[in-house]
């Protein structure tokens, strides 16, 4: 289980989506987050196991990140986007913890995924060049692609600047451009305006 206690605090998005009652019932409340979790919760996971490489640790962010969403369920669901905030929550506690801080510093590896039979070669061409990235670039080139943030939401969440953001998606895309430069976009089932493509704004 991802450690809550260490995981930062979330800034969740100030703006509310209009027309949500003040004061919804406590059955109101279950069953909307029910319904939210049951529509988002494994293209969340998709998108930290992307970033971890590690089904269990993904698995555990984003139940964590549920978890502490219906703790406040009630201020969460009128957000313009509570996925967001729930992503937000569940990356920021694989960004600290020791695992990570390993990685970074080179001293510890995650498991290259095994596939087999369960997914196509794009997939495992795909999953094979994120096990290559560094961490930092992973995580920006996953959420910039499966996420669709853009560089400035993604140096948000990380504390650092869009600039630095560009240049991780600029490294990782050219780690990667040759082997997955055609494939990229249907993987991940993302549709970018042709004038974007390798573009960073």
């Amino acid at each position: 289980m991802a450690d809550a206690s260490t995981a930062p605090a979330a800034t969740a998005p100030a703006v509310l989506a209009p027309g949500e009652p003040a004061v919804p019932t406590r059955a109101a409340l279950r069953a909307d987050f029910g319904a939210h979790f049951e529509a988002h919760y494994q293209r969340l996971v998709a998108q930290l196991f992307a970033i971890t490489l590690d089904a269990r640790i993904a698995h555990d962010a984003v139940q964590d990140a549920y978890s502490r969403a219906w703790r406040r369920w009630d201020e969460v669901a009128r957000l313009a986007d509570p996925a967001s905030w729930v992503r937000h929550v569940a990356v920021r506690s694989t960004i600290s913890g020791w695992r990570p801080a390993l990685e970074r510093l080179g001293l510890r590896r995650p498991a290259l995924p095994v596939a087999g039979g369960v997914v196509d070669e794009r997939t495992r061409v795909l999953l094979e060049a994120l096990y290559r990235m560094p961490l930092v670039e992973r995580r920006a080139t996953v959420l910039f692609h499966m996420a669709d943030m853009t560089p400035h939401e993604i140096a948000e969440l990380e504390g650092v600047g869009p600039d630095r953001i560009r240049a991780r998606l600029g490294n990782a895309n050219r780690a990667v451009v040759e082997a997955l430069a055609d494939v990229l976009p249907a993987v991940l089932a993302v549709e970018r305006p042709a004038e974007d493509q390798g573009v960073y704004r």
